[in-house]
């Protein structure tokens, strides 16, 4: 598609299901109790008897969130917010230890490092993994500015704030769209930028909240004005990629309910996904219910009438707790009427222990393992082996593998496209060498665990020195590696083969 016609329903009809998908996952996310109630509760709601009721209908009529509080009470819900810990995690696991940018050709290696192999860009891919699980996907885009840096760099944007367009499963655009500060209280001002194959074309639009309305000229709005000096005739400039400046990264796929349509079949799967909404629900009310044990669990005193403070009338009787001296009354109290303190007993382990059930549901659904959230007891002594850890962390562990295989091919176009603008802007000739994203898996074998499997490998004489070396020092570069490996064949030579320190390439005689 191109851009949007005149007066198109804003967000566009067909992206409704993604629509509601992602803003129900970032309802969760958010995790505002005042959201919360007002989403599954409406606004302005009229109170019906079956909200009240028990049974099945009472049972059905809502969540736990948009239940009405009853008149005379206050709102006393708590959120606990899991939905948001799932989604940090994810974060943490993939970008805990940043990934490493590497391109075969010198100088464009250090503009690499440059602008991505720093401190900073490493927090912006934290913050960016977290809404990628949180909401199904991510975008990427590449974008500079010189008057704000001399070098281009990658603008990470949410899964609510663009539209992708694929054609059997290859993503062909990319369409952004940003509300722009309001010039009156009806209007709504939109700018969008369709990312396409060596082109940005920018379209700014004056409608209403659920209408895009019509398109106008850039210099109509302050924030698009300067856009308007540097656009061509037909309204956009040239990307200098060979591709598209823009990508979209999936969380995870595939959405089930998507998969006959060609378009959204092709969109990630949140991990604050509908089938958790419940569990996220349940757990909140259990939470709730546990702090209203707490506060009605407190000790009760009860008193004599005559020890109460008159408050004037109508305004009743008071006791103080705290007062320590009272005045003379003018008749003793009967015998027995003093005073009697009365303690409920609590459930506190019941409403903890039913928590943890529902929490470790809701990690079991979501492909996380209870020991990333610190759910798992251990009565392990000493150090773990990474076989251990990894056998602890099984499910985070196949998470991890499978979100980064998605984000090491976006952050790699990304990243080849950067290079390419950056080779733009400073007038030198591209690489041609494409740039390779590593990321560190959250469990590292432990040299204890590397000297095992030599060990082993060695024992069935399946192994040589220099793959020996390779496995141990991976860190090492070729020449560190061919030094251990003389020194080694130098130790050795004539302890088990007369021959052993002769390479195989070299003859045994010395003679050429």
């Amino acid at each position: 598609m191109s851009m949007p016609a005149a007066n198109t329903p804003w967000p566009p009809e067909k992206w409704a299901p993604v629509t509601r998908m992602v803003g129900d996952a970032s309802l969760w996310w958010e995790g505002d109790t005042k959201q919360l109630d007002s989403h599954y509760g409406g606004m302005n709601m009229v109170y019906r008897p079956s909200q009240f009721a028990g049974g099945v209908v009472g049972a059905v009529s809502r969540f736990f969130w948009g239940q009405p509080t009853p008149k005379g009470q206050s709102n006393r819900k708590m959120h606990l917010p899991i939905a948001a810990d799932i989604a940090a995690t994810s974060a943490s696991l993939l970008f805990d230890t940043p990934p490493t940018f590497t391109v075969d050709d010198e100088q464009a290696q250090a503009n690499l490092d440059d602008m991505l192999n720093d401190d900073r860009f490493p927090a912006d891919l934290l913050v960016m993994a977290e809404s990628c699980a949180a909401l199904g996907g991510v975008y990427g885009r590449i974008m500079w500015d010189t008057d704000v840096s001399d070098d281009p760099w990658i603008d990470f944007v949410d899964a609510d704030s663009a539209y992708p367009e694929f054609s059997y499963g290859k993503l062909t655009a990319i369409t952004f769209h940003e509300e722009l500060p309001k010039q009156d209280e009806k209007h709504v001002w939109r700018l969008l930028s369709r990312y396409t194959k060596g082109r940005i074309e920018y379209a700014l639009y004056k409608g209403r909240e659920q209408n895009l309305g019509e398109q106008h000229p850039l210099n109509d709005h302050p924030s698009t004005a300067p856009l308007a000096d540097i656009v061509d005739s037909q309204g956009g400039v040239d990307s200098h990629t060979m591709g598209i400046a823009a990508t979209y990264i999936p969380n995870a796929r595939p959405v089930v309910g998507f998969r006959n349509d060609g378009q959204l079949r092709n969109i990630g799967r949140p991990d604050i996904s509908p089938d958790l909404f419940p569990l996220f629900d349940m757990l909140d009310e259990v939470w709730t219910d546990l702090k209203r044990e707490m506060r009605l669990g407190k000790q009760r005193a009860v008193v004599p009438e005559y020890w109460l403070e008159q408050q004037g009338f109508g305004k009743g009787q008071v006791f103080d707790l705290d007062r320590e001296f009272y005045d003379a009354v003018a008749s003793t109290p009967t015998e027995g009427q003093g005073v009697q303190f009365y303690s409920p007993e609590l459930r506190f382990e019941y409403y903890l222990n039913l928590a943890d059930k529902i929490v470790l549901e809701i990690l079991r659904r979501a492909n996380y393992s209870p020991s990333t959230f610190g759910l798992a007891e251990t009565t392990s002594t000493g150090q773990k082996t990474a076989r251990e850890i990894e056998s602890e962390y099984q499910a985070s562990i196949q998470t991890w593998k499978a979100k980064s295989r998605y984000m090491r091919a976006g952050l790699s176009e990304l990243s080849n496209a950067l290079l390419e603008v950056h080779a733009w802007l400073h007038n030198i000739t591209p690489p041609k060498a494409r740039v390779k994203v590593d990321m560190t898996a959250p469990v590292q074998e432990t040299m204890l665990d590397k000297a095992s499997t030599i060990q082993a490998l060695d024992a069935a004489r399946a192994i040589s020195t220099q793959q020996k070396i390779d496995m141990l020092h991976t860190e090492w570069d070729e020449e560190d590696k061919l030094a251990e490996v003389d020194r080694i064949i130098a130790e050795q030579a004539g302890t088990f083969d007369p021959l052993g320190n002769i390479r195989p390439d070299e003859d045994p005689l010395g003679e050429d």
